[in-house]
């Protein structure tokens, strides 16, 4: 089961951190993980690590930390601090004997929450959906406007080259996860929820725990940031309440250009019109996204004209409709290459979203190869998988990926496969070998497990 997080004080992380000279991290390969991780080199401590999996991060870390991919016994002796992903198992090797050590062990988001405590304004952005795309969009234009702000996001943010930035002393934006609570581990100054929806299935029991959850994030906040057009989010209250919407009347608004391009808007604040903003990516979802990094922004005293430049100019975040390459396939006689693009959505709201964009954008003809996420996801949201690629014209479905479960739900991949009106097919050379057969203008490999692999076989 996954591990459970601690709730050190500050006071008491603060002593063990200034004393810590050696510090250990299990599931050292993590997005957020390994930023935490070069923080703690960028601030002077020798690293060190453990990962089941030599992963891209694993490889960057390597340069300036000791990782080691297999257990061995005297992996965390001499060590000073350890710290956890929730994605460890309870019995965990290193976990537990780390504690039998007398170690102090610490979860992920309580180490997190000591790091940006003594920075004036905390940006935490949480929500089911655009998490990462709004981190990544507030870092650009913070970073760009002269704030230099310290980030810690998601994914690798394509103008750092990474899912980190280190700067002053002010401004902390962080990406805020709801799995196992770790959210409420923080105390953001500015609480942004780009959208509630039910997830985590492992976690959460029913939409009542998740709201119930949101509600106690947003408690410490001096400001929070809602989605109006999200039913679920409007169910929230605190005292000072920022609402961004397409729809339903709101504080921030975007007016979407109907006579041209659809990821242009002008953006409407108490009814006056305040920017123009042209988007690199495609996607009514973005335009969310994108509203409500401009209202975090416009809210911390950044000017209108100033932050519609930065995000028209944002180059967006790894596997977000990221396109990753150009090939030929057999339809395509007249020599047209066909782009492909890697795509992170995992449930099936992103899925439609995501797809929508992509059909928005003009292809006829959409490849899509996906890759479910957790077989408790799969299993809660199975009707809503149903539905939810209603924008593909061909559909190829990989293995479940498993990530932290054992599969002790009614559903097979062959069966959502088979379900889903799509194509089955276990091996990733043979999937590549599909697409380059298929006559597609456009090829989406989707999924948040290891599916981008794809792209290596092609």
């Amino acid at each position: 089961m996954s591990s459970k997080n601690t709730h050190f004080s500050n006071f008491e992380l603060d002593k063990i951190f200034k004393k810590a000279e050696k510090i250990f991290f299990i599931g050292i390969g993590g997005i957020s993980m390994s930023s935490l991780a070069e923080y703690c080199v960028y601030v002077g401590k020798s690293v060190f690590g453990y990962d089941r999996c030599r992963g891209e991060e694993c490889k960057r870390l390597e340069k300036v930390a000791h990782i080691r991919y297999s257990s061995t016994t005297d992996s965390v002796m001499g060590m000073d601090l350890v710290v956890f992903s929730n994605a460890i198992d309870e019995e965990c090797f290193e976990l537990k004997t780390s504690r039998e050590l007398g170690i102090p062990t610490v979860s992920r988001a309580n180490f997190l929450a000591y790091i940006m405590a003594d920075y004036r304004v905390r940006i935490g952005v949480s929500g089911m959906h655009g998490k990462s795309t709004v981190t990544s969009m507030l870092a650009h234009v913070f970073r760009h406007t002269g704030c230099d702000p310290t980030v810690i996001c998601g994914a690798k943010m394509k103008e750092f080259d990474a899912p980190y930035r280190f700067g002053r002393h002010e401004y902390f934006i962080f990406e805020a996860c709801e799995y196992m609570n770790s959210f409420l581990s923080f105390s953001p100054t500015d609480a942004v929820v780009t959208n509630i929806d039910f997830d985590h299935p492992d976690f959460f029991e029913d939409m009542g725990h998740v709201l119930r959850s949101f509600r106690q994030y947003i408690l410490p906040a001096k400001r929070v940031y809602v989605n109006a057009d999200n039913p679920p989010s409007g169910a929230l209250s605190h005292p000072y309440i920022i609402t961004f919407g397409i729809e339903n009347n709101a504080n921030y608004m975007a007016k979407i250009n109907t006579g041209g391009a659809k990821n242009a808007f002008t953006v409407i604040y108490n009814g006056k019109p305040i920017a123009s903003i042209t988007l690199k990516d495609g996607g009514r979802h973005n335009i969310y996204n994108a509203l409500c990094a401009f209202s975090v922004a416009h809210q911390n005293g950044i000017a209108p004209k100033a932050i519609a430049h930065a995000l028209s100019k944002l180059e967006g975040i790894a596997r977000r409709q990221e396109l990753i390459k150009k090939i030929q396939v057999a339809g395509n006689e007249d020599g047209i290459l066909t782009p492909v693009f890697l795509d992170y959505a995992h449930h099936p709201t992103e899925i439609k979203a995501s797809l929508s964009a992509f059909r928005d954008n003009g292809f006829k003809k959409i490849l899509c190869v996906f890759q479910s996420h957790t077989y408790s996801r799969t299993y809660a949201l199975y009707g809503e998988f149903l539905s939810a690629f209603t924008d593909a014209d061909q559909l190829i479905v990989a293995p479940i990926y498993s990530a932290r479960e054992q599969n002790t739900y009614p559903i097979t991949s062959e069966g959502l496969a088979n379900d889903l009106g799509a194509l089955y097919i276990k091996d990733f050379t043979k999937i590549s070998e599909q697409i380059k057969a298929s006559s597609a203008d456009c090829v989406v490999i989707m999924g948040a497990g290891d599916i981008e692999k794809v792209k290596n076989y092609i």
